[in-house]
């Protein structure tokens, strides 16, 4: 049985990983199923995260998970009423607003520093800017923040195959 788990354990990692790698020769694919995958995925997080509020109601914080939760299941229903195409185009648009939210933070966290005297602020400052740039070519191309949104989620898959192996081999070790 043991041979027969490792096999089963091999083969799901190296098909997870062949599977990242083809994803990242057809990124839009990738984001268009991500975009399939992530109503559904948004369903179940919220439903347990509804379901897990009223286990831990009593404690403080709880009332972000059950909005967290709430919040999950509206919008799996606005993607799953909306459909993929809505959905892919939102992930570019959202991404874009992530990185441009964190260029301005960066800008702001930069000029505190020069404030400070801190000598790494222009490195700061210089990463604001692209994070902003790049969410602009993002919402000026979706197209290009679609791919490379697939790319990253491929990478993604390619490292939890990765771990996926490691893991198989710190199992066997451990069982020897």
């Amino acid at each position: 049985m043991r041979i027969f788990g490792s096999v089963i354990w091999i083969l799901f990692s190296a098909f997870i990983i062949v599977g990242g790698v083809v994803g990242c020769f057809t990124p839009l694919e990738t984001l268009a199923s991500f975009a399939i995958l992530l109503p559904i995925l948004l369903l179940i997080g919220g439903i347990s995260e509804c379901v897990y509020y009223f286990r831990i109601k009593s404690f403080n914080g709880s009332r972000i998970l059950l909005l967290d939760g709430i919040l999950s299941l509206l919008f799996a229903i606005i993607f799953f009423v909306s459909g993929v195409e809505f959905t892919s185009i939102t992930l570019v648009y959202f991404v874009a607003f992530i990185v441009m939210f964190r260029g301005i933070l960066a800008l702001s966290y930069a000029f505190d520093m020069r404030t400070a005297q801190i000598s790494s602020w222009g490195w700061i400052l210089l990463f604001g800017i692209l994070n902003i740039l790049i969410s602009m070519i993002f919402v000026i191309f979706p197209q290009i923040g679609g791919i490379t949104i697939g790319i990253m989620i491929s990478v993604l898959i390619i490292l939890f195959g990765i771990a996926l192996l490691l893991g198989w081999w710190s199992v066997l070790k451990i069982f020897r």
